[in-house]
């Protein structure tokens, strides 16, 4: 009898929870359907659609749309011209890339300075923060402007008897690219507030117990900060060297890559929406075919930069 009210009790216990359900918030729900649903459609067209859409036509005739390697033969032609419009896209990049590569030492070295508060640390920080805060067309005008024969430089230049070239620095290919590379240099120094927020974290006594055992600012630096921040550090290696093939600058604005002053990326957006009102050239299997050697190029080279970076043991604090 005892056993048989105790069963009953179970049994209405298990059905007043069944019949008590928590209530489905409707607001909830939307807010986290629209919160999801906007990223899950871009990941799918301009991701999974995209790459897709580009391996297909890799691998496509322009024209008549018959499998063909052609695409990948107009690459490695364009290449080899040593003359030709790809090739001399692709140093450039590498100067852009390898100017990202020294960013990150100078953003790092530069961070440590600002920690350190050195003489006049404020006024260098709003130096290097400036470009940041100021719009980015705005900062470009002035530049160009700023470096123009009859701009401050150029009467800096003429007094003290090396006037520039009549045509400007940016209408000249040979000193081009190496202006602009300069001016990606100036407002590149926004990478220093992922370091700075990493140098905020580092324990107190850590540094002091570096000064009491004498350590030179040189080898705190390298020594001991650098081995702290490591995992900033790597995660900031790992995206450069992810845009070894896409490093660029503002060519759109200042040259429309004239002057031999293209990249890699900006020559793909013109072939693909040009200059001009009728767009860009339409050879689309080309230009699917180049992004797929530069990425079977560039994986590896990222993929070893992961492995790399994993072998420095992380410092716990």
């Amino acid at each position: 009898m005892f056993n048989t009210d105790e069963k009953s009790l179970s049994d209405k216990r298990v059905k007043i929870g069944r019949a008590v359900k928590k209530p489905i918030n409707k607001n909830r729900a939307v807010f986290i359907i629209g919160g999801i649903f906007f990223p899950i459609v871009s990941f799918f067209v301009f991701y999974v659609y995209v790459n897709t859409s580009s391996f297909v036509l890799a691998f496509q005739d322009n024209r008549t749309k018959e499998f063909t390697f052609n695409n990948f033969l107009a690459v490695f032609e364009s290449l080899k011209d040593t003359n030709g419009t790809l090739r001399i896209a692709l140093f450039n990049t590498f100067k852009y890339f390898a100017k990202d590569i020294a960013m990150m030492f100078l953003n790092l070295i530069f961070s440590f300075f600002i920690y350190k508060k050195i003489l006049g640390w404020k006024f260098y920080r709003i130096v290097f923060y400036l470009p940041a805060i100021i719009p980015g067309l705005c900062l470009a005008a002035c530049f160009a402007e700023f470096i123009k024969p009859n701009g401050p430089v150029g009467v800096v230049m003429e007094m003290i008897g090396r006037p520039l070239p009549v045509e400007g620095l940016l209408q000249n290919s040979l000193t081009a690219t190496p202006i602009l590379i300069f001016f990606t240099i100036w407002t590149g120094f926004t990478g220093m507030l992922f370091y700075h927020g990493a140098l905020a974290r580092i324990p107190v006594e850590v540094i002091e117990a570096a000064k009491l055992d004498g350590c030179t600012p040189f080898r705190e630096c390298f020594s001991i900060i650098l081995p702290l921040i490591w995992p900033t550090f790597a995660t900031m290696l790992i995206i450069s060297m992810a845009g070894i093939f896409g490093a660029s600058g503002p060519i759109l604005y200042f040259t429309q890559g004239k002057f031999e002053t293209t990249t890699l990326a900006y020559w793909m957006f013109t072939e693909v929406y040009g200059n001009g009102t009728f767009g860009g050239t339409g050879t689309y299997g080309t230009i699917s075919a180049a992004g797929m050697v530069f990425t079977a190029i560039g994986l590896p080279i990222i993929l070893f930069t992961k492995w790399l970076t994993e072998k420095v043991p992380v410092v716990e604090y």
